[in-house]
């Protein structure tokens, strides 16, 4: 078995994705039936340096509204664990000092949670790429491309293995390493947030943390209808429709990228420390977003050929489009224009 195919494969339990659902592209009807029944309300907030948006149903609008409070509220603690955008969090005081004690317990989950993809998919997903980013940016400053010497003296610093974490200590047991959430925390936000409307008894949900996560179903009681956009200039994106439950995560090269090609962008193979080129754009379909958000990162180490096996070893779905804007999926009814 060649290693890329070994990393691809990883692990088989269910997983899920990252960030490009639209929700302008929801079912909008709503019979009246319906609306006698259910009191939507929505919130929109900027978190993880984007907007988030929660939109929400429940019989009784004084609690849905608590409920939605408390959403924001657990969005916001994720942040202060886990988010590069806000330099007091957990994860900022972690790379600053090297070592973090007394981590929260869900800083603790989502870092378990990530040692075991990066395990299973032989280091294809790794946290501790936040080296890459800064070589490369640094670079793009520069109006350059990061050096491949200068890569190679940074890859020893990108090794979850190197990465300790006990109840009471996170340590980076190498100098100039660094850990960065952003492939996972937006995931497990949208997890935690499903969660938290789940024990005030809100029943329908669709929740936008950067990842998408669905409780029960869109107004009208319809499943929830998505759009996954395109990652070139035609916008030619693929709608789908999401059961009761799941998730969906998108990671791509639209958004932020070192090169006007997008040859060069801020998903790193931690094993080269330069970007895949097989894909643009990698969408996970799985029941949580936390492992949906990492699992986009191992498909996009996927070569083509081994995508179907590595989705049925995970036990997900992924809707692909590759460099030329060629769409693919592992669901046919998940390919409509």
């Amino acid at each position: 078995m060649s290693t890329s195919r070994r990393q691809c494969l990883g692990w088989g339990a269910g997983a899920l994705l990252s960030g490009m659902v639209s929700p302008s592209s929801m079912a909008a009807s709503i019979p009246s039936a319906s609306v006698d029944r259910w009191v939507w309300r929505e919130r929109a907030l900027i978190g993880f340096g984007t907007t988030l948006w929660l939109r929400a149903a429940h019989q009784q609008a004084d609690r849905l509204e608590l409920a939605l409070d408390e959403a924001v509220k657990a969005i916001r603690q994720v942040e202060a664990d886990m988010s590069l955008f806000n330099p007091d969090s957990a994860v900022s005081r972690l790379n600053r000092e090297g070592v973090l004690q007394q981590p929260s317990a869900p800083l603790l989950s989502v870092l378990a949670l990530a040692q075991h993809v990066s395990a299973r998919s032989q280091g294809a997903f790794d946290v501790t790429v936040q080296p890459l980013w800064q070589v490369w940016s640094q670079a793009q400053a520069a109006g350059t491309v990061a050096p491949k010497q200068v890569l190679q003296r940074h890859l020893p610093l990108v090794n979850w293995r190197a990465l300790e974490i006990s109840p009471h200590t996170i340590r980076l047991n190498a100098k100039g390493m660094g850990v960065s959430l952003n492939g996972i925390a937006q995931g497990y936000a949208a997890d935690v947030v499903r969660s938290v409307l789940q024990s005030h008894g809100v029943m329908h949900a669709l929740i936008d943390t950067g990842e998408t996560s669905t409780l029960g179903q869109a107004p009208g009681l319809q499943d929830w209808r998505l759009g996954i956009e395109s990652t070139r200039a035609d916008n030619d994106k693929r709608r789908l429709t999401l059961p009761p439950g799941l998730a969906i995560a998108t990671s791509s090269d639209a958004h932020t990228s070192f090169t006007p090609d997008r040859l060069h962008h801020h998903i790193f193979d931690p094993h080269t420390g330069d970007s895949p080129r097989f894909w643009s754009s990698v969408s996970v379909v799985a029941p949580s977003c936390a492992m949906a958000d990492a699992l986009t990162k191992v498909f996009f180490m996927c070569p083509p050929v081994h995508v179907k096996e590595t989705a049925r070893a995970w036990g997900v779905d992924v809707v692909l489009q590759d460099k030329r804007g060629k769409w693919s999926s592992t669901h046919p009814l998940w390919l409509r224009g």
